[in-house]
């Protein structure tokens, strides 16, 4: 049966890059390169209090494999970069020694086609943007972030990243509090997340614990162009 089910996923991970090829011929790569030539995008690798571990340049995502290949950094809008740059220092402020971990920052729409053919017609697909209209992450104003304490270990949220269930979901946490499926110190772990986020500029998504915005998809769409 599992044997089954790891081959009905395998079959699906290869329709959806199928897909995506077919959709758009710009690879990583590519993308990289564009990236590069242009100075309104920043690494935010280096910045103080923050460290990164770009889940979709490795297999432990939910789609299970390296979709990023040679787009291996993590990278931002200006604006958006210098807002990370006040809420990692406000971390530090709180809690000296921990940092924030960037799992996802700017994101090409090409990988965005990937995974919405991975999801539409899902119970998922209300977690993934339709890649005709763009993600935030696609115009590089989104980052995907957790903690990392003193010691260097993730701290507890509640769920995995890209768990795609209510139990993932912010706008829910009282009532998951109070039915005994989010415990106290994974609420307090959000709520310092969110603290030194939103104190810093940014907007949560209402269902994705770790997903913040610099700016909304409208004002990104009306005055910056996607990442293909």
């Amino acid at each position: 049966m599992r044997r089954a089910r790891a081959l009905v996923a395998l079959a699906s991970i290869l329709v959806a890059l199928a897909v995506a090829a077919a959709a758009s011929a710009t690879t990583p790569a590519d993308s990289l390169r564009a990236v590069l030539a242009d100075p309104e995008y920043v690494d935010v690798s280096g910045f103080p209090g923050v460290a990164v571990e770009l889940r979709y340049a490795s297999t432990n995502n939910f789609v299970h494999a390296n979709v990023y290949g040679a787009f291996d950094r993590a990278f931002l809008r200006k604006p958006a970069a210098e807002k990370l740059r006040r809420a990692a220092a406000a971390l530090v402020a709180e809690r000296p020694g921990w940092k924030i971990l960037i799992l996802d920052a700017l994101r090409p729409r090409s990988v965005q086609r990937l995974f919405w053919a991975r999801v539409v017609g899902t119970p998922q697909q209300p977690y993934v943007a339709d890649p005709e209209q763009g993600s935030v992450h696609n115009f590089g104003f989104a980052l995907d972030v957790t903690l990392r304490n003193g010691a260097g270990a993730e701290v507890d949220m509640g769920t995995p990243f890209d768990d795609f269930t209510p139990l993932a979901e912010p706008a829910r946490e009282e009532e998951l509090a109070k039915a005994g499926k989010l415990g106290p110190t994974q609420l307090e772990n959000r709520r310092l997340l969110r603290r030194v986020m939103t104190g810093a500029g940014f907007s949560q998504r209402p269902n994705e614990w770790w997903h913040y915005d610099a700016l909304s998809l409208e004002d990104a769409r009306a005055s910056h162009s996607i990442l293909e």
